[in-house]
């Protein structure tokens, strides 16, 4: 069954809105932590994912890599 693009438009809004209404109504009453609870654990998370990519990005690579170019020019040496 083919959702229609009208309806499917209709249920996303829909379900933005309930999602945006839910949060509202959770932070008015408490249910959800403030900027005090959630600022330090945020930030040390932030600044361990940079980190971890920095170091990923920058990890030297193997030496044994270029194994394929060493066999064609030793066939071509060879001919």
């Amino acid at each position: 069954m083919i959702i229609g693009n009208r309806s499917y438009k209709s249920a996303v809004l829909a379900i933005a809105l309930w999602i945006a209404l839910s949060a509202t109504t959770a932070h008015a009453h408490g249910g959800i932590a403030g900027p005090d609870e959630l600022g330090p654990p945020v930030i040390i998370s932030t600044i361990i994912g940079v980190a971890c990519y920095w170091i990923v990005v920058l990890w030297p690579r193997r030496q044994g890599r270029n194994v394929h170019r060493i066999d064609r020019v030793a066939r071509r040496a060879s001919r």
